[in-house]
């Protein structure tokens, strides 16, 4: 077979059509691993040439910048030399002496402004929030100085507007304006130190005298506090605890009559069957135990005269005591019952002897305190010393009226006296 350019073409020893797609495949896998190749050649010369460039230009702006400061040190070292040697001078020293005293006064008053500055929302109500104190609660704040409840509830206490067993709480500092009056107490008195009140005499010795007052308070509650405890209460009362038995009780009754001949009599009736409780409302004197039948009720020794309990307590239980006379009368006892007493309870008797004790420890404490300061008093002489004044007559008119002006009981020898 001939080809239309005249060669003879012979269809079997021709190329097949798998061998043409398998050569054009692998010409364009090589292609293009040719390309990709040929792109990071290409990307790594760049790299590197920019890679050069870039450390190049490192090392210049490096090399520049500590050129710089070198200069820079340089004219720093060479300005303060010069400052060195310029600052002894007069004009140094002035100049020194006025930049330091600005600077410290414009650092004062930065950070006065920075503590003491309000700051206010559009509402007008402060934003500023205190820090949080679990155990002693902000309430107010006098010139970047925060005000805590302790403080509050310690001027209550000593103006006495809280009792020593009332807890104060934030919300009620408030509700009962203590608060507020802390902080205008406090505004006062720096007002009146600002103006130097403080060293007046007067002033200064009503300060001692608080002081004093307050120290010595001080000194007595703790002493108190390390002496009188339950522990010691305790053992105070386990000590006297004898001394707290009332003794023997006797209930008894009587008959109470003007003659010893009629307390034989009533005793022998009594001895031959007699009622005792009818006899008693129909005889005794004493009209406040009759109408009971002559009971007296229960009683110890100390309750009643010498003769009435010497003769009660001397005789048995359901016999009848020898007549006896007293300034009432005489009389016919008959003791009914017998009893011990215990001692009192320790909770009945527990705040009289903590009383006791702080007075001991205060007596014991000044009495020491006064020894060793070796304290002497000069009392006045009676004799030489002026005759104190007598008391005002609070019932006496008033000499004056309300408004100031001299009333009906005014001295005389105003102008009219005058001449």
């Amino acid at each position: 077979m001939q080809t239309p350019d005249g060669k003879d073409f012979n269809q079997e020893n021709g190329p097949k059509p798998l061998d043409v797609a398998l050569r054009a495949m692998l010409s364009a896998v090589l292609a293009i691993f040719a390309a990709i190749w040929k792109f990071i050649i290409t990307t790594w010369r760049l790299a590197a040439a920019l890679d050069s460039a870039l450390w190049r230009a490192t090392k210049l702006v490096l090399r520049k910048a500590l050129e710089g400061l070198v200069y820079a040190g340089r004219l720093a070292g060479r300005a303060f030399h010069s400052l060195i040697l310029w600052l002894p001078t007069r004009t140094g020293r002035a100049y020194s002496a006025f930049y330091g005293v600005f600077l410290v006064v414009g650092g004062l008053w930065i950070i006065d402004e920075l503590r003491t500055g309000a700051r206010f929302d559009e509402a007008g109500q402060s934003i500023l929030r205190p820090p949080i104190d679990e155990e002693d609660p902000i309430l107010a704040r006098i010139e970047g100085r925060y005000v805590h409840l302790s403080e509050i509830e310690a001027a209550a206490r000593a103006g006495g507007f809280l009792r020593d067993d009332e807890i104060l709480t934030p919300m009620t500092a408030f509700n009962r304006g203590l608060v507020e009056a802390y902080v205008e107490q406090r505004l006062l008195a720096r007002a009146a130190l600002d103006e130097g009140m403080q060293r007046a005499p007067t002033v200064l010795r009503k300060i001692n005298a608080a002081r004093d007052r307050v120290l010595a308070a001080s000194f007595i509650d703790a002493r108190i506090s390390e002496d009188v405890t339950p522990e010691t209460v305790e053992r105070f009362y386990q000590s006297q605890r004898d001394v707290t038995v009332l003794g023997d009780e006797v209930r008894a009754r009587h008959i109470l009559v003007a003659t010893g001949k009629e307390a034989e009599e009533i005793i022998a009736a009594i001895n031959a069957g007699a009622d005792f409780g009818a006899l008693a409302r129909e005889k005794s004197l004493d009209r406040a135990t009759a109408p009971l039948g002559g009971e007296i009720g229960w009683f110890t020794r100390s309750m009643m005269t010498p003769v009435l309990s010497n003769a009660a307590f001397s005789t048995k239980k359901g016999q009848l005591a020898p007549p006896f006379q007293t300034e009432f009368g005489w009389h016919v006892l008959q003791v009914l019952d017998r009893r011990s007493t215990r001692s009192v309870p320790f909770e009945e008797v527990k705040d009289n002897i903590e009383t006791f004790l702080r007075d001991y420890t205060i007596d014991r404490m000044l009495k020491s305190l006064s020894e060793e300061s070796q304290v002497v008093y000069f009392r006045p002489d009676p004799a030489t010393s002026l005759p104190e004044p007598p008391p005002p007559d609070l019932n006496a008119p008033e000499l004056y009226e309300e408004d100031g002006s001299a009333g009906d009981a005014a001295p005389s020898g105003g102008e009219g006296a005058v001449n």
